[in-house]
């Protein structure tokens, strides 16, 4: 089936459109004026090692009680305009000990809120430079307790400010970047996170995806490091990279996804892998 460079693109902003990280990511592709879609997103992960100070360096090394979190999250997107769209997500975590007699408090709660706001100021199909947007988002810190390795959060609001590329080539692949900031109050480290996407457009129902995901901090703090308690994780300089591979098949009015994630390096971070699957409503598609 011949795709039309209109088509491709709001094909992508619907199929794009499942929110399965932790933070709400950008893209130029939006949705039509006027369409709404709604995404209930269920993320599962676990690790067994993580990276932090021993003898001090950095290490990656096992950590015997293991973590494991589950995240229920609840995003919508609206189209304002052509190049004007709205994003908000917010969700409730579990986070434990995979070992039952491990040594960390299970802690549950409301993660942090993001709502965003995304303007689109170069279209591809106006012309031959590839789209172009920025995206600010505000986030509302949520309830549950930071002073463990269980924590599902930093425990303080803040903002975050990206800008995004991207392009459809040839009916069929489409490249998209973004470079963002992420800042928060109550001392947590401003973040700095790169995201790097391609997306095969199999067909009008199927889209296949690729991700690498960096993060990088700006504070100093190291867990076992010098001065360190459990009560200054939040304030550690969390890093790490992450790869993602998936899939999201679209029917008439909803689109369901499967997203396999892998961090691959680290600082003060552990060494997850998740599985997210999502499911997604789309009014005025």
């Amino acid at each position: 089936m011949k795709h039309t460079p209109r088509i491709c693109a709001l094909a992508l902003a619907a199929l794009l459109a499942p929110a399965t990280a932790v933070h709400a990511e950008g893209t130029v592709w939006l949705p039509a004026p006027g369409a709404t879609s709604l995404t209930v997103a269920r993320i599962s992960q676990d690790a067994d090692d993580f990276w932090h100070i021993v003898d001090g360096r950095m290490s990656h090394t096992p950590f015997g009680p293991g973590l494991e979190q589950t995240s229920t999250l609840f995003s919508g997107t609206y189209g304002i305009s052509d190049a004007l769209a709205l994003d908000a997500q917010f969700g409730w975590s579990e986070a434990s000990n995979k070992d039952s007699n491990g040594p960390h408090p299970t802690l549950d709660g409301r993660v942090d809120t993001n709502v965003g706001v995304t303007w689109r100021f170069a279209d591809e199909l106006l012309g031959e430079t590839p789209s172009m947007a920025v995206r600010f988002g505000v986030i509302l810190q949520g309830d549950y307790d930071t002073a463990y390795p269980t924590a599902i959060g930093d425990g303080a609001d803040g903002f975050e400010l990206s800008g995004i590329v991207g392009k459809v080539f040839a009916d069929r692949v489409a490249l998209s970047g973004e470079i963002g900031t992420r800042n928060r109050g109550s001392d947590v480290p401003r973040e700095t996170f790169v995201s790097l996407d391609a997306h095969l457009i199999a067909s009008s129902m199927l889209v296949l995806s690729a991700e690498y995901h960096l993060q990088r901090s700006d504070g100093d703090r190291d867990i076992h490091g010098p001065g360190f308690t459990r009560f200054v994780l939040p304030f550690v300089a969390e890093e790490f990279d992450r790869i993602s591979l998936g899939g999201t098949l679209s029917f008439d009015s909803f689109d369901v996804s499967l997203r396999w994630y892998d961090v691959t390096d680290g600082r003060n971070a552990a060494d997850y892998n998740a599985i997210a699957g999502a499911f997604t409503y789309h009014l005025g598609r």
